[in-house]
């Protein structure tokens, strides 16, 4: 397949969505602006908090103000990947690919396993080999000429001590107690300022108090068993911290996965498919991510390419019950019977009397009865 120098600028710059299409959660009040963030950081500034500033930035197309964070959070860590990884992306969007391509090889020095880094520099290797191939040299050569079929010598940066960079899959069941708790304290936020309204002589926080007082029906609670206070106009989970941080990071992890889920609902596969593809390039071990991007290309027919998403699903996630189940089925369709029953035996075995194992009992008996793909699982 032939792609368009424009098509490899664009895959080099995958970090950024168009700001108009950007969705966020309707659940709870999700918009931070750059000026609070710094507030709550500037007694301890992090680098990463700086990344997802610059982030939400570069969505919005606020390149200026992407580029001052990034500077930012490298003065704190100069090693942080991500960030520089991002300003390659600004670079390779602003059409600077040499530039672009010193900042991937810079990540990928770091940071070998860097699957978005190198990606991204083979998308724009492409675009400028064939530059490199038609320079003519028009400066006097040196006595000593350069062997021309030898390859370029990488750039050579100072090692930097790195802060890690890939999440691990650990990381994304903690985030969806961040997601819950956050739903939580935004519903405190709003109780607290409608009670404010009505009585704003009395600033005692009392969550006990916004239900006796009709403002909320329960006191929400935080799946790590978290409690809730409220300072200078933040509700503060012990822990999870503050309600606009964890809304920063939970808003960041989400946008794309939450887009991909709404187009999947809406069986919008190929809208779906650009969302997920998206998310796993920016989180490579998420589990759940691999699990959807999987189950998008199975409903578009890409049986291949599903069955890779869901074993790297699974190898974040040997446990997860519904990629099993589809891998199972994939391999069937695939005319791999013995595979798919050896999982469809283990599952019936491991969760017997629970809906995946009864579901799993009844797949692989109606494969021994000599039953087709098309006759257990009819076309919708």
């Amino acid at each position: 397949m032939k792609f368009s120098k424009l098509h490899l600028i664009f895959c080099a710059a995958i970090l950024f969505v168009n700001p108009a299409s950007a969705q966020f959660s309707d659940n709870a009040k999700s918009e931070v602006s750059v000026r609070d963030l710094l507030e709550i950081q500037k007694n301890k500034p992090k680098a990463d908090t700086y990344y997802l500033m610059a982030l939400a930035e570069a969505r919005k197309n606020n390149i200026d103000a992407a580029e001052k964070a990034i500077k930012t959070g490298l003065g704190i860590n100069p090693g942080n990947t991500r960030l520089i990884g991002l300003k390659g992306a600004i670079r390779a969007r602003q059409g600077r690919l040499s530039e672009a391509r010193r900042l991937f090889l810079n990540v990928l020095q770091l940071d070998p396993e860097d699957q978005y880094a190198e990606t991204s520099l083979r998308s724009i290797e492409r675009i400028l080999q064939p530059r490199r191939q038609k320079v003519t040299v028009i400066n006097k050569p040196s006595e000593k000429t350069a062997d021309t079929s030898a390859p370029a010598a990488p750039v050579m940066v100072k090692t930097v001590v790195v802060e890690k960079k890939v999440l691990e899959s650990s990381y994304f069941d903690q985030i969806k107690n961040k997601q819950q708790c956050y739903y939580g304290m935004a519903a405190l936020k709003r109780a607290y300022e409608s009670y404010l309204a009505s009585s704003p002589k009395d600033k005692n926080f009392s969550p006990e108090a916004l239900v006796s007082s009709g403002f909320l029906t329960s006191i929400p609670l935080c799946p790590d068993s978290g409690t809730y206070s409220f300072a200078d106009s933040d509700v503060i989970c012990s822990k999870h911290g503050k309600e606009s941080e964890v809304g920063a990071e939970v808003t960041t992890v989400f946008t794309d996965f939450n887009r991909g889920m709404r187009s999947k609902l809406s069986r919008n596969y190929l809208d779906a498919l650009k969302a997920f593809e998206q998310v796993v390039v920016l989180y490579p071990r998420w589990p759940e991510a691999h699990f959807q991007l999987a189950d998008t290309l199975f409903r578009l027919g890409e049986t291949e390419p599903a069955i890779l998403s869901l074993r790297t699903c699974l190898k974040y996630q040997p446990e997860n019950l519904d990629a099993q189940l589809l891998l199972a089925n994939l391999y069937f369709k695939k005319g791999q019977k013995d595979a798919a029953l050896e999982i469809l035996d283990r599952l019936a075995t491991r969760q017997k009397g629970s809906v995946y194992g009864l579901s799993a009992r009844s797949i692989a008996g109606s494969i021994r009865s000599g039953r087709n793909y098309y006759q257990i699982f009819p076309p919708n």
